[in-house]
């Protein structure tokens, strides 16, 4: 078997094309990876079929059987084998030559190489200082949000905010989320909220989390289309009436948040805060009229009907009014 593998390893310097593409043929198909050196002598074949199949072997086998093969390719002009470096970085597990080939693919003429080198150094705390300043400037969106990502600094995430390109908004807006922001900062990464609805989805779950200061922000502004989105994050990380969320967002008048999170909701602490809610001037009507329906399956409780005949009875509002009255099972009793 060894010798086999051998011979056919050999016959990729046979002087007849059809032996060696036979070759190549069968050590690709069997997955021999020790042929992997010998198709360095096809990187500069004239026929274009066996260079790439050399840079294709290279690219299969090469990160994990043969590494230090890959700086070869690196160093050459060639933008398919710097394609093929730059697309197996993360599979070599030689973390020091990683990153010396992607340095030496800094260089490449190839946008989408010098992207992958780039974002690689990044990802991986590699880049220096110096590079960590080029790639905050970089004109390559992803190079320049891979940058924003991670770093420290409040001017670049600050200038990000109004970058023409939303991708990098966007992560300048995450990573200013995560991090402790003065009055100024607060105040323009809350500016970008508002104008950008995908950082407006992702800022709401984690102010809902992290109970942070953007809650009543993002409540308050947030659109009727939003608010469906922010009642599900608040289902999703409030779950009792007396929470201190829930009474922050009373205490800022977020009482529309508020009554529709409470909508389906049967507990006893959830029935506590929706009858003060149904006496709320704050409240409007539709929210209140949508708290009654959803408890119309609870109309045989007497509390319910207790509620229900206070409402009749100290409601002027008809659109209340006549959820109350849905809700009552008492009638009139007829006249004689």
């Amino acid at each position: 078997m060894v010798a086999s593998v051998q011979s056919t390893i050999a016959k990729l310097k046979h002087k007849d094309i059809r032996q060696r593409r036979r070759a190549v043929r069968v050590l690709f198909d069997s997955d021999i990876h020790e042929s992997v050196e010998a198709f360095s002598k096809l990187l500069n074949d004239k026929d274009i079929w066996f260079r790439n199949k050399a840079i294709e072997a290279y690219k299969r086998w090469a990160p994990k059987h043969a590494p230090h093969l890959l700086i070869e390719l690196a160093e050459r002009k060639q933008i398919d084998g710097h394609k093929c470096v730059s697309s197996v970085l993360q599979n070599i597990e030689d973390l020091k030559l990683a990153e010396e080939l992607a340095r030496l693919l800094l260089v490449s003429e190839d946008s989408i190489v010098k992207r992958n080198a780039s974002v690689y150094l990044i990802d991986n705390g590699f880049s220096t200082s110096e590079e960590e300043e080029l790639f905050l400037g970089a004109n390559d969106p992803v190079i320049k949000s891979a940058s924003l990502a991670i770093t420290d600094n409040i001017q670049s995430l600050r200038d990000a905010l109004i970058d023409s390109h939303p991708d990098v908004r966007k992560q300048a807006g995450i990573r200013m989320l995560e991090m402790d922001l003065g009055k100024e900062e607060e105040s323009l990464l809350n500016t970008a909220i508002s104008n950008d609805a995908a950082l407006w989805k992702l800022a709401v779950p984690k102010a809902m989390k992290e109970e942070n200061g953007n809650l009543i922000s993002l409540a308050i502004g947030c659109t009727n289309s939003q608010r469906r989105f922010f009642v599900a994050s608040m289902r999703e990380h409030i779950h009792e009436a007396d929470d201190n969320r829930i009474n922050t967002l009373l205490a800022e008048d977020c009482t529309s948040v508020v009554s529709r999170w409470l909508v389906g909701r049967n507990d006893s602490k959830s029935d506590v805060l929706r009858e003060s809610l149904l006496f709320d001037e704050r409240v409007d009507s539709i929210d209140k009229s949508r708290m009654l329906e959803r408890i119309l399956h609870r109309q045989n409780e007497s509390h319910i009907q207790e509620l229900a005949q206070k409402i009749l009875e100290k409601s002027s509002d008809e659109v209340v009014l006549s959820a109350a009255r849905n809700l009552s099972t008492v009638t009139d009793e007829p006249s004689s």
